[in-house]
């Protein structure tokens, strides 16, 4: 979802851009992101921080970060030869010290999807750094020598810099409540800044222009990282929420994994490939769940309420047969086959998964069930009730995921490797930064736990518990984008060459 993406913006904003106060008066009628960052020298010294750090003193998440911050550093080297050394010594503040970040965009158009071009070419970055007197120095230096467009002030322990500011003074009111309070990471922003880490993101953002605003916090609680976020939108979303329709029959004990959503017909039903393969309504909920079992890390399955799911999924089955295999043919492995003692079908020949789609019954509704393997019949161990009951019992819930993330991030290691044999594209490589990086973390990080729940007409709001912010597959999303050969764009399964 676009959570995901809005985090990965926020990232390459710590990490490399910049702005000024959230409690300053805006420079621009139309700010695109603000954010206020805490610093990891103030976050070290908060005893809600503790497994948080743990993964932060990581040796393999220094490293990473280091790759990362090289990376960026190069990004303007094109203008200055010289600019990725002169920049990188800085970037590191960006991590360790307190900031604030305001990114504005200025336009007179009166076309909605010119004011959002315009907002992207025009933008502007204003930033606010504590820091110590010799850092100060640093920054005065150098990054004006690297960038001779930036503006660089002091007022206090402030340092103030402006970039895309036509050389006026970087002037900006020292915060009135900074350090004061122990949120992390507050953030306000527009979809539209997404387009400052890649300008291909502007199109997602022209097609899904109802959503206005995203407003983003992290905190520390009893050793847990809490993400909340509220996404405005601007427009109702005419979300249906139907009554729950839990497959219980078809979910055991233990599970590293299990989510629900519901209100996703509407989405569904306007996807180009919904609309191909099949003329029938789309489901409106869906539940996924990872199982612990002889199946190891493909024991992953999923099942949506489907009315006549027998002659739905036939035609279904047809479709795919018809429109999908021609594709795979040239592009992946195997091949999609009707399979009518399911009834259903099967993806033959798909590496070392027996992926498969099928109809069953439970509890009297009909129901499609697919998986990456086979499912054991007859589970005699007990349905996962306490988590039934949490999403039973959470009023205008939307998603609800749980997870054991450490697990499911060695899961997900075989998963996406394999289907990227499938498909053809290059293996995250086994010694990158960001691979062993994963595996690292696997033993440190405990549970997580995602609600989002529709808070108004026009209003979602996000709550996460977990050990540091992500969830395993979004962890997965950021190592591929961060081992990216053209980083901060694409991801590294679509960038980098093919495997010899």
């Amino acid at each position: 979802m676009n959570f995901r993406r809005a985090v990965f913006v926020l990232l390459v904003v710590l990490l490399g851009f910049a702005v000024r106060p959230l409690s300053a008066a805006p420079a621009d009628p139309l700010p695109l992101a603000r954010v206020h960052w805490l610093g990891l020298k103030t976050i070290g010294v908060d005893t809600n921080a503790t497994q948080f750090l743990h993964v932060w003193q990581l040796p393999q998440t220094a490293a990473l970060v280091a790759q990362t911050l090289d990376k960026i550093s190069r990004l303007p080297a094109a203008a200055n030869t010289n600019a990725a050394a002169l920049l990188r010594p800085l970037l590191d503040d960006l991590v360790t010290s307190e900031f604030y970040l305001e990114v504005c965009g200025s336009t007179n158009s009166g076309s909605e999807i010119q004011n959002r071009k315009s907002q992207i070419v025009n933008r502007k970055f204003l930033l606010a750094l504590r820091l110590p007197a010799d850092r100060a120095r640093l920054w005065q230096t150098n990054l004006p020598a690297a960038l001779p467009a930036a503006v660089v002030s002091q007022s206090g322990d402030w340092t103030l810099i402006g970039l895309g500011t036509n050389g006026s003074p970087a002037v900006s009111p020292v915060p009135r409540h900074a350090s004061l309070s122990n949120i992390w990471l507050e953030a306000d922003f527009t979809p539209s800044c997404l387009a400052a880490v890649d300008p291909s993101f502007l199109s997602l953002v022209t097609r899904h222009a109802s959503l206005s605003h995203v407003h983003l916090t992290l905190t520390g609680e009893a050793g847990n990282v809490i993400t909340r976020a509220t996404l405005d939108f601007s427009q109702p979303l005419n979300l249906t929420l139907p009554p729950w329709e839990i497959p219980t029959n078809l979910i055991h004990q233990p599970l590293t994994s299990f989510t629900a959503v519901r209100g996703l017909a509407p989405w569904l039903a306007t996807l180009p490939a919904w609309q191909k393969l099949s003329s029938n309504p789309p489901p409106t909920q869906m539940f996924c769940w990872a199982k612990v079992q002889a199946g190891g890390p493909y024991a992953t399955y999923f099942a949506a309420p489907l009315p006549d799911a027998s002659n739905r999924l036939s035609q279904l089955a047809a479709g795919l047969v018809s429109n999908a295999n021609p594709w795979l043919a040239t592009h992946g492995q195997g091949s999609f086959q009707s399979n009518s003692r399911l009834p259903g079908l099967v993806w033959n020949d798909a590496f070392i998964l027996e992926p498969f789609l099928m109809a069953v019954t439970v509890n009297g509704r009909d129901y499609a069930l697919g998986g990456l393997i086979p499912c054991p019949a007859g589970d005699p161990n007990p349905p996962p009730t306490g988590i039934f009951h949490a999403v039973l019992d959470t009023p205008n819930l939307v998603y609800y995921q749980a997870e054991q993330t450490g697990d499911r991030i060695e899961d997900f290691l075989f998963i996406t490797q394999s289907f990227r044999i499938i498909f053809n594209r290059p293996q995250l490589p086994a010694k990158s930064a960001a691979t062993v990086w994963l595996k690292n973390l696997e033993p440190l990080l405990a549970g997580s736990t995602t609600l989002v729940t529709q808070a108004g007409p026009d209003k979602l709001a996000i709550k996460r518990k977990s050990s540091i912010g992500f969830t395993a597959l979004e962890l997965h999303l950021l190592a591929d984008w961060l081992e990216s050969p053209q980083f901060p764009r694409g991801l590294h399964t679509f960038l980098a060459p093919p495997d010899q």
